[in-house]
């Protein structure tokens, strides 16, 4: 095999890849966060202030339903 067409192969294959990795995994995007329950943060405030932000991280999404992200994010308002 001669050096320029394995060069260029070895470019195609880069660009080939470069490209592949650009792509979102699966084509989807997540969804908007969902908007905090203020009652569940006024609940979640003094366990927050007692037991740490994990704890109410925790207490939020028991008391909600919503996923990690969502519960993190409302948490963090406080």
């Amino acid at each position: 095999m001669d050096m320029p067409l394995a060069l260029g192969l070895i470019a195609a294959a880069l660009v080939i890849g470069y490209v592949l990795g650009r792509r979102a995994p699966g084509g989807t995007s997540l969804p908007p966060p969902v908007p905090p329950d203020p009652a569940a943060l006024a609940a979640v405030g003094p366990i927050l202030a007692r037991d740490g932000k994990i704890a109410a991280i925790k207490a939020y999404r028991e008391r909600t339903g919503v996923g990690l992200r969502d519960a993190k994010l409302a948490v963090d308002t406080l």
